[in-house]
């Protein structure tokens, strides 16, 4: 599963909702930053769900935050977009 991303999936009696957590990909990108010794976080959580109703109301919500509109790459592509932009070529 990459960064960045929701999935799911349906189990026999419910459904299962995997995504992942920015505040865990956060402590990892600090902790790499650092060089420091704690242990790295596998950053995809899980949660499961009785019903459809129940993983659209949680999405509802949680979307915004586990798929934020600007990611490390479109935040520079809009950069240099603008950069392009201000010259005269």
């Amino acid at each position: 599963m990459p960064y960045d991303s929701i999935s799911i999936s349906r189990e026999r009696s419910s459904f299962c909702v995997k995504l992942t957590d920015p505040e865990l990909v956060k402590a990892n990108r600090a902790r790499d930053m650092e060089k420091s010794t704690t242990a790295w976080q596998d950053p995809h959580v899980e949660y499961d769900f009785p019903d459809k109703a129940a993983v659209l109301k949680f999405l509802d919500k949680a979307m915004d935050i586990a798929l934020p509109a600007d990611t490390y790459t479109s935040t520079f592509d809009k950069l240099a977009k603008e950069a392009g932009a201000d010259q005269d070529v």
